[in-house]
């Protein structure tokens, strides 16, 4: 792992859940690599007694119920309670930032399954380059009975299999680990990936890098953040100085049309990367390590959440659901790129 810089208080307060608050006290000289070190864990499995932020840091914790004034500030609560209510209208900045901690928990929790290695492959899906492990179905069936617990009314749809129907209006999409192959061989890119969306446009994204410990999450109308920091897309305004990150199918006639368009690009562009996952490239184009991304052959699931984070940090993100293709960059890139692809 790299090195992860401290956290600059030994006090503070962290939002994990919704409507809950951990009131934390740094352990001076403390780090561990697994996200949970306590000798109990509560139910989404953090440590009441000593558990790991996002850097790498072990905090001493004690859990307060909290909720979300509609100014932002934070309050005191009651013990959660489930809402079982249909949504009529769109969320309110309140709910969204309750989705949002949820999709938070769910996804640092995935991520501590993804570090168990409990692998095997159990099948494969589209070819036999195209894997499905015991992890990426153990992280779905965790994410999905938890949304159900918590949000019984909300859809869900999942790489492996996952199709609820909901009435409340709004749906989850999941990836419960999204690079899958980079995950077998140890290659260090891979996360979950959780969006949700209402009428098909995402509302709240969140994305785990569980090999770095970067927590990438965005909601409507906030900006997105890394680890609790915001983060912005590049002002690169000229496609010859763009970094470009892409992806390929794993069917191979599909990846020979692809091979020619990265030729016709790359002369073009100051060069390609290929992380081999969607989700973390898009949120590198939401923290400025890519100008911009484009791939085709991708999931609805694949991408969701990453959508809703490079908007947030102020890009553009388009998905075409017939062609499967996403593009993604800041605003001054966009039209140059689009006009290089579709040439």
């Amino acid at each position: 792992h790299p090195k992860r810089a401290p956290f600059n208080s030994s006090k503070g307060h962290c939002v994990l859940g919704s409507n809950s608050r951990w009131t934390l006290r740094r352990v001076s000289g403390v780090r561990t690599g697994t996200p949970a070190v306590g000798r109990k864990q509560g139910r989404f499995g953090l440590s009441n007694q000593l558990f790991r932020l996002p850097g790498g840091i072990i905090w001493r914790g004690h859990r307060l119920r909290i909720g979300v004034t509609s100014d932002g500030r934070m309050e005191r609560r009651s013990p959660l309670e489930v809402s079982t209510q249909t949504m009529t209208s769109s969320p309110t900045d309140r709910e969204l930032e309750e989705l949002l901690a949820l999709a938070t928990n769910l996804a640092l929790e995935a991520g501590q399954i993804h570090e168990r290695r409990e692998m095997g492959v159990a099948e494969t899906k589209s070819s036999i380059t195209d894997p499905v492990t015991a992890v990426d179905k153990e992280a779905e069936e965790f994410i999905s009975q938890e949304i159900r617990k918590a949000r019984p009314n909300d859809g869900i749809i999942g790489e492996e299999d996952t199709s609820v129907a909901g009435s409340s209006g709004l749906r989850w999409v999941i990836d419960p680990l999204d690079g899958t192959v980079n995950y077998l061989y140890e290659y260090p890119s891979y996360a979950v990936s959780i969006g949700i969306e209402r009428d098909g446009s995402p509302l709240v994204g969140v994305v785990y890098d569980s090999v770095l410990g970067l927590l990438y999450a965005a909601r409507a109308g906030a900006p997105a953040t890394r680890n609790g920091k915001p983060i912005s897309v590049t002002n690169c305004p000229n496609l010859p100085e763009a970094l470009l990150g892409t992806g390929f199918s794993y069917q191979p006639p599909i990846r020979a049309e692809q091979a020619l368009r990265v030729a016709k690009l790359l002369p073009r562009v100051r060069d390609i990367r290929c992380s081999g996952s969607c989700a973390v490239d898009l949120c590198s184009v939401a923290a400025g390590h890519l100008d911009a991304f484009y791939e085709t052959d991708v999931n609805w699931w694949d991408v969701a959440a990453g959508i809703q984070i490079v908007r947030s940090a102020g890009g553009i993100a388009t998905y075409e659901p017939q062609s499967k293709r996403i593009i993604a960059s800041g605003s001054q890139l966009w039209d140059q790129l689009n006009q290089a692809i579709f040439e």
